[in-house]
């Protein structure tokens, strides 16, 4: 277990709470938007993982972590990836999509490096509904084939 500075705990500590009401509203509306055969799965950034990437001086603030909170959302194969796409942005606000363009990669067919769709998005605003204090954090929606996904439990702590 590493050494973290108390100025990185008590901002990680004051950023917990939050990402973690912002968690449950966010499984909530994927969990009920979701086709049955898709997966669903979600994380809080543990405290030594944060702590490293603040360290790393990604990003220079440390209340501004776009993935504090991440999930991923696991289709079957690749012709469901724009299904997926489609759903998130009908219910959250993407700020940000990495790759930037879907129809293009690096990747041979043999290899799996990560560059696996990632979008950056936020809760959607409602006239309709009560603000929830959500609404400003950032959050990261991995979109993935089960391939992928296996690939990425099975490279994970070794990459």
């Amino acid at each position: 277990m590493m050494k973290v500075p108390p100025v990185l705990r008590a901002s990680y500590d004051a950023q917990r709470e939050r990402n973690e009401r912002l968690r449950a509203r966010v499984q909530d509306i994927v969990s009920d938007l979701k086709p049955t055969p898709w997966h669903y799965e979600d994380r809080i950034k543990s405290l030594e993982s944060f702590a490293l990437k603040i360290e790393s001086g990604n990003p220079r603030d440390a209340t501004a972590l776009e993935d504090f909170f991440g999930c991923t959302l696991v289709v079957r194969n690749a012709t469901e990836i724009p299904q997926a796409e489609n759903l998130i942005s009908g219910h959250f606000e993407i700020e940000e999509r990495r790759p930037r363009n879907p129809s293009e990669t690096h990747k041979t067919p043999e290899e799996f490096p990560f560059d696996d769709l990632r979008l950056y998005c936020r809760l959607r605003r409602s006239e309709a509904l009560p603000a929830t204090g959500l609404e400003d954090l950032k959050f990261e929606i991995q979109i993935k084939t089960f391939l992928q996904h296996a690939w990425s439990i099975a490279t994970h702590d070794l990459i």
